[in-house]
């Protein structure tokens, strides 16, 4: 099985097409891993692309209120269609021995102030144990950061999303660089080759800073 991965979209639609268009035959399943929110004006073309091509995942920190205990103010302002995508998303999602998380694990996707932690990426020693720890998996994917990044339980790799690499053995944890600068990762799931991609965008990111 082949799965498209994609994060931090921000509404960023044509960045969107254009991957979806080049995961499109590539892939068995695409999966969203969180922040498909910016400011809501693009809300609605990017939620139809997202159900269109039938992309499943999980909530981000711009999401959350779109996605758990959506107020009646919300639902009042964005259409059914949107409310049910966003819906759809989860706090995790696991498909095989692979989780896929917004954040670090060992946070809690139920909590704000969890969802919008941004302490820089993990490279301490302490901030791998608890994320190793807090799971199971043998791979943890995360967005968040807008970057690569590969860890072992004991090492920081210094691979940044410039080649296709095996994770075959042992656990990992990968953050995928973000959709709104066109990237996105092609995982094969029986021979677990990681294959970062980058669209030829035909927009740049508003503001590259946005966590």
């Amino acid at each position: 099985m082949k799965l498209g991965i994609i994060t931090d979209i921000h509404e960023h639609v044509e960045c969107l097409r254009a991957v979806l268009d080049e995961l499109a035959g590539q892939v068995d399943q695409v999966v969203m891993v969180g922040d498909v929110v910016e400011t809501g004006e693009r809300i609605e073309e990017t939620c139809q692309l997202l159900s269109d091509a039938g992309v499943i995942g999980v909530w981000g920190n711009h999401d959350f209120g779109l996605c758990c205990d959506v107020s009646v103010e919300t639902r009042e302002t964005f259409s059914h269609d949107v409310l049910q995508y966003m819906g759809s998303l989860k706090p995790r999602l696991e498909i095989g021995d692979c989780l896929f998380s917004h954040i670090e694990p060992w946070l809690d996707p139920h909590v704000l102030e969890d969802l919008w932690f941004f302490g820089g990426l993990p490279t301490e020693g302490e901030r791998l144990d608890r994320i190793f720890g807090a799971v199971r998996n043998r791979l943890i994917f995360a967005g968040h950061y807008h970057r690569w990044m590969l860890a072992s339980p004991t090492t920081i790799s210094d691979w940044n999303g410039e080649s296709s690499i095996q994770l075959g053995d042992g656990r990992h944890f990968v953050v995928v660089n973000a959709l709104f600068a066109g990237h996105y990762a092609v995982l094969d799931t029986e021979t677990y080759e990681l294959m970062p991609g980058r669209t030829a965008s035909p927009r740049l990111p508003r503001n590259s800073n946005h966590r």
